[in-house]
């Protein structure tokens, strides 16, 4: 790969990558492949100038000779890595927050008033009406505080306060909405396996190293002490103590032996394991829990939920 250094002090290195445009992807995969240099101990690329910064400990030639032998194509990262990295999300909520205070400062000064009114007029409706529908149910709550201030105002003819409210009510909601998703993408990676290679057992016997992208069901794996068991399946071969406490909580180690089921995710701590896997890919239980996560729309603390209802409290 082409780059030239833009900056350089001891330890520390700034490098352009010489192409026109660099997506969110492009990003991702250059981040984990110099995270994964043993050299680099922090890295941000910044995709908008094509510009990478790295820290490293030890010669600056490996870092180079890193960049020189890199290459988006032939790279190896792990799909849910690049799934689960937040960098999309990250730049779609900014885009969002500058447009809404862009919209709102650009219509207050650029619209003329009468138009202005009926725009925010309109928008007043959403408001109103939720806070009349909590009063229907009988609850004095957050939505009827929200749609008081803002019916009151529309209805005195003042509706640069009503504007402001409504701002203020939207850039609160898109900040929860952002930092609700960042957080459960930001779970979801953490609890990703990140098993890239696995040693496959041929019909031969012979234990080869090979992608996890290339294995299938039916395969058997050799899973060594130390290491994750990347895939659900079946011990077909070995004795190995498993660490299930990811899965399960519990605390001490299970032994598992011939005919006994294993689930991705669990940790081998003592012995060795052949797996015959049932379930390759996004099959595993281990990362169907990570997609139940990001899927949930509405997981809320229970820090969040008493302070919910602390503030519906004080609305009387």
């Amino acid at each position: 790969m082409k780059f030239s250094i833009k900056h350089e002090i001891k330890g520390r290195i700034r490098v352009h990558m010489n192409q026109k445009r660099m997506t969110f992807r492009q990003a991702d995969i250059l981040q984990y492949y110099l995270t994964s240099q043993k050299e680099v101990t922090l890295v941000k690329v910044y995709e908008k100038n094509q510009d990478a910064v790295i820290c490293y400990t030890g010669k600056r030639e490996a870092v180079i000779s890193a960049l020189q032998h890199f290459h988006y194509e032939t790279a190896q990262v792990p799909e849910n890595f690049l799934e689960n990295s937040g960098r999309e999300l990250n730049e779609e909520y900014k885009e969002k927050l500058i447009n809404k205070v862009v919209l709102h400062y650009g219509r207050r000064w650029l619209l003329p008033y009468p138009v202005n009114a009926c725009y925010t007029a309109f928008h007043s409706v959403k408001y109103i009406c939720k806070g009349l529908k909590t009063l229907w149910n009988r609850k004095i709550e957050v939505p009827v505080l929200d749609g008081t201030a803002v019916g009151v105002s529309v209805l005195r003819g003042d509706f640069i306060t009503a504007g402001s409210i409504m701002f203020l009510l939207g850039i609160g909601e898109l900040l929860e909405e952002w930092t609700h998703k960042k957080s459960v993408d930001d779970l979801a990676r953490t609890m990703s396996l990140n098993v890239d290679k696995v040693w496959i057992k041929e019909a031969s016997g012979q234990e080869v190293l090979v992608s996890a992208s290339r294995i299938r069901e039916n395969d058997q794996i050799v899973v060594h002490m130390g290491n994750v068991v990347p895939f659900d399946g079946t011990v077909s071969d070995g004795e190995a103590m498993l660490n299930q406490a990811s899965l399960t909580g519990e605390s001490a180690p299970v032994r598992k032996t011939a005919g006994n089921t294993v689930f991705a995710g669990t940790v081998v701590e003592e012995g060795e394991i052949t797996v015959l896997v049932r379930k390759a890919g996004g099959s595993s239980r281990y990362e169907k829990i990570a997609a139940m996560i990001e899927e949930s729309e509405k997981l809320k603390s229970g820090l969040e939920s008493k302070a919910e209802h602390l503030a519906d409290k004080l609305v009387p």
